[in-house]
């Protein structure tokens, strides 16, 4: 369904500015994403900050963060676009990502004609793939938190954008299959 998506999102496309987002990723890294919003419903909500931290090998690049906020006078719009061109076609990773993609979709569809067309990594699936439940194992506790504890990674502390991605960069890190 991603080449499909990709194929359509490319045909649609009405700011050439933007083709370099159907570029073949080379660089071989991933970018964690996490959002702020006003609400927890993607239809409605609005973007109040977006955090882009860079994963390169084995290394979460917190020092080249790409932190954007809106302003009292700011324009969702500006900073999701701007996130756009830091992210390139890199592939995101996150936890609840398709909430984070969802909100940016519709900040930027109306701008630029397409939805994200990047690769997402969602970092719960990664977990429940390494825990699916078997006869006498209990289910998988998919909440961000415990999916921390359970592998031993530092607790978020308080929820922010910041500490989602962060905390999404090191569960990626810790599950993702070795690289050769």
């Amino acid at each position: 369904m991603s080449d499909l998506r990709k194929s359509f999102n490319r045909r649609h496309l009405t700011d050439p500015a933007y083709a370099f987002l159907f570029d073949e990723d080379t660089s071989g890294e991933a970018i964690a994403l996490a959002v702020g919003a006003s609400s927890f419903d993607a239809e409605k909500a609005e973007l109040l900050e977006v955090v882009a931290i860079p994963i390169r090998g084995n290394l979460l690049l917190t020092s080249q963060r790409k932190r954007l906020t809106v302003g009292p006078d700011g324009c969702a719009e500006d900073i999701a676009l701007d996130l756009l061109r830091f992210v390139g076609s890199r592939p995101l990773v996150g936890y609840y990502l398709a909430f984070a993609v969802t909100l940016l979709d519709r900040v930027i569809k109306p701008r630029i004609g397409i939805q994200i067309p990047n690769p997402v990594i969602e970092v719960s699936s990664l977990y429940y793939d390494q825990n699916r439940p078997v006869t006498g194992r209990a289910a998988a506790d998919l909440r961000f938190d415990a999916i921390l504890k359970d592998l031993d990674l530092p607790e978020r502390g308080t929820p922010s954008p910041v500490a989602d991605a962060v905390s999404s960069g090191l569960i990626y890190l810790t599950l993702r299959p070795p690289t050769v």
